[in-house]
């Protein structure tokens, strides 16, 4: 049976700590630590756990840990689609390679399930994969109670191989909220709420109440005054609504979005409403970006699992946080902005706006669709 928790704390006057770590080595040889150092528990969420180097180093670190309580989430993402393809599409059906990966992702959980780790799926796809756009897209890590992770890495190669980013967080209340969330999940219900520890809040989207969490992100950018800087690589309605609602209002805004994307067309869409929302838009190059933030007036910094788009809006369960911490926010402008804004170029051509708008129908479409089976 499922069930839902709606939580709203808050609490004032505290200090916590936070760090960005960029990329996958950082995050892992952070992470690394905190799981050789466990000697409670260790919880982990994710979207994809696959058999290749980068879950097979997890698995082998989480055998070798101490903690006694070891437990996994996956979500039945990870038995579709393996290295960013889609298992079971006509062209995949006879590459060996992957069917390699699937059968050691398959030994992998085996294993780790014999060594005493405690691994669940959730989110199941439904019939004809009818629910396959709606998952549990939370990325939470928990150590001890004590060490607390989200943001928007996976565990898989193609995703360490990405730009992205992870915060790491230190505060006992905000770690016993991760917690919360993550049992939630773990017991099969879907978790929704907001707490506030200080310079940080963290939002838990459920799936099905998500545009009450946003409401706070569309307040702040419509309370922004100088400049707005998103990285995202799925950037859609309604944020771009309310970006070009700032645009308008002569708030710098700009945008970070890979030049090749991940999900063919996004690229063409993403270009087609930077236009139209007269948006400086920079296109990262060379590798994808699946970071996702969004710092507005360099006083309010949005960071985690869930996409600036009408999925993370509307269908799936994220979680993000908003921090207002000085020291955090200066470490994301020389780590992020500063770094990625000379690699980046600006379109050298004009969108095209017949792909752009069919793009745009197309998602709109597809998100009606998979609202019928939230």
């Amino acid at each position: 049976m499922f069930f839902y928790i709606l939580m709203t704390f808050t609490r004032t006057g505290v200090i916590v700590n936070l760090e960005i770590l960029v990329d996958s080595d950082n995050f892992w040889t952070r992470f690394a630590e905190d799981i050789d150092s466990a000697q409670k528990n260790i919880y982990i969420q994710t979207l994809s756990f696959e058999g290749d180097k980068a879950g097979l180093q997890l698995a082998e670190r989480l055998t070798a840990a101490a903690a006694p309580d070891k437990r996994i989430i996956i979500d039945n993402y990870t038995k579709y689609m393996l290295s960013d393809k889609f298992r079971y599409s006509p062209r995949n059906l006879f590459d060996e390679e992957l069917k390699e990966e699937g059968r050691e992702t398959s030994r992998m959980v085996a294993r780790l399930i014999a060594d005493g780790t405690k691994v669940r799926f959730v989110n199941p796809v439904g019939p004809f994969l009818c629910r396959f756009p709606i998952r549990n897209h939370k990325k939470i890590l928990v150590i001890d109670g004590r060490i607390g992770y989200i943001g928007g890495i996976n565990f898989s190669d193609h995703n360490f191989d990405w730009h992205d980013m992870m915060l790491r967080i230190e505060d006992d209340d905000a770690v016993e909220y991760l917690t919360e969330d993550f049992m939630t999940s773990w017991q099969g219900g879907h978790f929704a709420g907001n707490q506030k520890f200080g310079d940080l809040e963290l939002f838990s989207l459920d799936g099905r109440s998500n545009e009450n969490a946003f409401e706070e992100v569309f307040r702040l950018i419509g309370s922004a005054r100088r400049s707005i800087y998103v990285q995202s690589p799925y950037l859609s309605f309604p944020f771009c609504d309310h970006l070009r609602m700032a645009a308008e209002r002569n708030v710098k805004v700009t945008v970070t979005s890979p030049e090749k994307n991940n999900f063919p067309g996004m690229d063409d869409y993403i270009r087609w409403e930077s236009a139209r929302g007269n948006y400086d838009l920079l296109l990262y190059p060379d590798r994808m970006t699946h970071l996702k933030a969004m710092l507005i007036d360099d006083s309010h910094l949005i960071v985690g699992s869930s996409n600036f788009d009408h999925f993370s809006y509307k269908l799936i369960q994220e979680i993000f946080a908003v921090v207002t911490d000085r020291t955090t926010i200066d470490s994301f402008i020389k780590q992020i902005i500063d770094i990625d804004n000379p690699l980046c170029h600006r379109p050298q051509d004009d969108p095209n706006r017949l792909r752009g708008y069919l793009r745009n129908l197309q998602l709109k479409s597809i998100n009606r669709v998979s609202a019928l089976f939230k």
